[in-house]
């Protein structure tokens, strides 16, 4: 059954799951940023990856007809998926451990321009002057944040750049193998490849955590986590990309607020002119999908 909020538009009810996955990516960013500080971000990619198996549970579990719809095929095609994910996860961390929250959080919203540039090799798509002009300005953007020569730059701003570009390239790979093998067996899949490929990192640092707020602060990882996935579908899924799109930027409010209130981070005038550029090409992207595809696949970030 189809979960629905009642009396409400499209657009409106898109809105509300909108603000859900900022709440979301709010609470698993502040739980990392926390946490990080005695535990390793391998280790917290570990535990978020393994808790999230529970997840999983009812469709290995559901019986035959559940089993069927996560039949899986192109094998090689989801090992790769989930390794990128996996990479995308640990690398995501450890920018939210070394840089502000704000800074990572600008960065992380590349993987829609990243995603842009590689629809046209790997999808066979057609990218238009203006969607490549969008592109660019989003790469400026970046080049003003990171200042190359000048001083201000730290190399978790490239951590935080991979992370995007590796969360694009399992997104392009995620559209591939649902074609193949449905929407089912790729988060299946992905999230028994993820937990897997995050233990031997996590071996390096193991590290169980022992303290009773540590295990809330990780509760609230994997739950910001798992909403902040779910409501981004539901958003797109019942309201328009070009409205519901710009209410996403609402994490920079929320976790740079965050920052400020709670670490002390100020932001530069660089970064918040780069930012804007990178806000305004994702959000021009996202509202050409829309009229190119009339209801587009969610452009989602790390």
């Amino acid at each position: 059954m189809t979960f629905r909020l009642p009396h409400l538009s499209g657009n409106a009810e898109g809105a509300l799951w909108a603000l859900a996955s900022v709440l979301g990516a709010t609470a698993m960013t502040l739980a990392v940023r926390f946490l990080a500080a005695e535990i390793h971000t391998t280790m917290l990619a570990f535990l978020r990856s393994a808790l999230a198996l529970l997840t999983v549970l009812p469709f290995l579990w559901g019986g035959a007809r559940t089993r069927r719809r996560v039949r899986i095929t192109a094998w090689k095609l989801h090992i790769a998926r989930g390794l990128l994910l996996a990479l995308t996860l640990n690398t995501g961390f450890y920018a939210i451990w070394k840089l502000p929250l704000a800074t990572s959080t600008i960065l992380f919203f590349l993987a829609p321009v990243f995603a842009t540039v590689l629809a046209g090799p790997v999808l066979g798509e057609h990218v238009g002057p203006r969607r490549w002009g969008a592109t660019a300005a989003g790469f400026l953007g970046t080049l003003i944040i990171l200042r190359p020569g000048f001083g201000a730059f730290d190399p978790a701003m490239i951590v935080a750049i991979v992370s995007s570009m590796a969360f694009a390239c399992a997104l392009m790979l995620g559209r591939i193998v649902a074609d193949r093998d449905g929407t089912d067996a790729v988060f299946v899949s992905s999230s028994l490849i993820v937990a897997i490929a995050t233990l031997p990192p996590a071996l390096m640092h193991w590290n169980i955590p022992l303290a009773a707020w540590q295990w809330l602060a990780i509760a609230a990882l994997v739950t910001g986590s798992s909403l902040r996935t779910y409501a981004d579908i539901k958003a797109y899924a019942v309201g328009d990309a070009g409205f519901v799109a710009p209410f996403s930027y609402l994490r920079l409010v929320t976790v740079g607020g965050a920052g400020y209130v709670l670490f002390a981070e100020a932001i530069d005038g660089p970064t918040v002119a780069g930012g804007a550029i990178i806000i305004a090409s994702t959000l021009y992207i996202a509202i050409r999908e829309r009229q190119r595809r009339g209801r587009p696949r969610p452009v989602q970030t790390p």
